[in-house]
């Protein structure tokens, strides 16, 4: 009986041993994504509070950009709700206007109607790709390039957006995204 009950008492320690490396080997372990990379805090959603985004449309802006990012084998972004909040105090106002002093990058995109999905932003900023020469750092001239550059320079490693959907005049959605470092100095982008 005493030999059973050493038996017994070595096979749920065994057991317990094993439930608890494989809790900590799941917790380690990142799931990979369709693209082999694994994933990691920089593509997952983050709940900021107030910024206007749906947690689907926030974890679609982050997507998206880290995508693109990923092209060009960039690290990509996380996001950061004092951004996000930042951003959003700047939506908020309902116009397209760049802030003229800011610390950090920023994009934006605007829609006469209110409805328009937010990856609409990411598809126009990337159209700006065939207008920049990186070799050179050098826009096109009379082309914009701005958006496509704050998008993938190689040193901003955090991104936050917001949006106003009750924008002033024909500009009826508003969305800024802020990124931190800035992009958009003299130079190469990536």
């Amino acid at each position: 009986m005493k030999y059973s009950y050493s038996l017994f008492r070595f096979v749920l320690m065994t057991i317990a041993a094993l439930v608890l490396v494989s809790s900590a080997i799941a917790q380690v372990k990142k799931p990979i994504s369709k693209t082999g990379l694994a994933k990691s805090s920089a593509t997952s959603s983050v709940k900021c509070v107030g910024n206007g985004l749906t947690d689907a449309e926030q974890a679609d802006l982050l997507r998206q950009q880290n995508e693109m990012r990923a092209k060009l084998k960039l690290t990509p972004f996380s996001w950061d709700c004092t951004l996000a909040n930042y951003a959003q105090e700047w939506a908020n106002r309902g116009v397209f206007e760049h802030r003229a002093d800011s610390n950090y990058g920023e994009n934006m995109f605007v829609a006469s109607a209110p409805a328009e999905p937010v990856g609409s932003a990411i598809v126009r900023w990337m159209s700006e790709e065939p207008n920049w020469t990186n070799k050179s750092g050098t826009c096109a001239a009379g082309k914009f390039c701005n958006h496509y550059t704050q998008l993938m320079w190689r040193s901003s490693k955090k991104v936050g957006c917001g949006i106003n959907r009750n924008g002033a005049v024909k500009w009826k959605l508003v969305l800024v995204c802020n990124y931190d470092p800035a992009g958009n100095t003299p130079g190469p982008a990536y």
